[in-house]
């Protein structure tokens, strides 16, 4: 351990002197020391490129990442952007199936609304919708969608309504056939659409159309409900019942309007 002592403080003086001395006497010696400590020189050159290459690079790889979120940021308000047209035009595309039941009908106010609420058991009875008593909204109005009847106003609050489904089973809408003429209650349930109390001496024909008769509420006349798909009623009953198909999807209802 002295032995490294002794050399170590040879070293030091050596290179005092040298760096100190102002004659050439001790080139040598200098070229000697130069020599000697050139690895470490080129070894600490070298980490400090390394080092310094390195903070260069994150630098760089934060911008990089600011410049990305940057990116993801305009992504997000443009797909946003994008839904939002979108809803707007499927809302147009529903006004404009609309038209041609309000053209026809011009003594009707129909009043659009959104559906924000669905009954929470497995059948579908009740839906809420953004309408209520601030607008207009009364019990017993029919709710339709692309001119077919899809319900009634069940019980309107100030800003909602809740309406029931003409599939429901307690749903009772007083109808009548347009070709036979033939009235009746139409009725949902499980079993699909159907009109009962039909008259016995009705001749209920397949295909025709099925329209609200415009009795006993706020219904008015010649709203759609469906058509007549086949008479289920059995012999000895004292009246006769009939199935009725309607094209409305009420499942899938997002949008619909209240008759004024």
């Amino acid at each position: 351990m002295r032995k490294y002592r002794i050399i170590i403080v040879i070293i030091t003086l050596l290179i005092i002197g040298v760096l100190i001395y102002p004659s050439g006497s001790l080139k040598p010696a200098k070229n000697v020391l130069y020599v000697f400590t050139k690895p470490f020189t080129i070894a600490g050159s070298f980490t400090i490129d390394k080092v310094t290459l390195f903070f260069r690079d994150l630098a760089h790889l934060g911008s990089l990442a600011n410049e990305n979120q940057k990116l993801i940021k305009e992504n997000l308000e443009l797909q946003s952007q994008m839904s939002l047209l979108k809803e707007a035009q499927h809302e147009n595309e529903i006004l404009k199936k609309e038209i041609g039941f309000y053209n026809t009908r011009k003594d009707l106010k129909l009043l659009p609304a959104n559906i924000i609420g669905r009954s929470i058991s497995g059948y579908l009875r009740t839906i809420i919708i953004d309408r209520g008593t601030n607008d207009g909204v009364k019990t017993g109005q029919a709710v339709v969608s692309d001119g077919y009847l899809v319900g009634t106003v069940q019980e309107s609050l100030s800003n909602s309504s809740e309406v029931i489904l003409i599939t429901d089973y307690n749903s009772l809408v007083p109808v009548v056939l347009q070709d036979s003429r033939g009235t009746g209650l139409l009725r949902g349930g499980l079993s699909g659409l159907t009109v009962e109390d039909i008259p016995l001496n009705v001749d209920i024909k397949s295909g025709e159309q099925v329209v609200t008769s415009g009795l006993g509420g706020e219904i008015p006349f010649g709203v759609l409900v469906g058509k007549v798909n086949e008479v289920v009623s059995k012999k000895g009953e004292i009246f006769q019942k009939a199935n009725i198909n309607s094209p409305i999807q009420i499942y899938f209802l997002e949008f619909v309007f209240v008759v004024q």
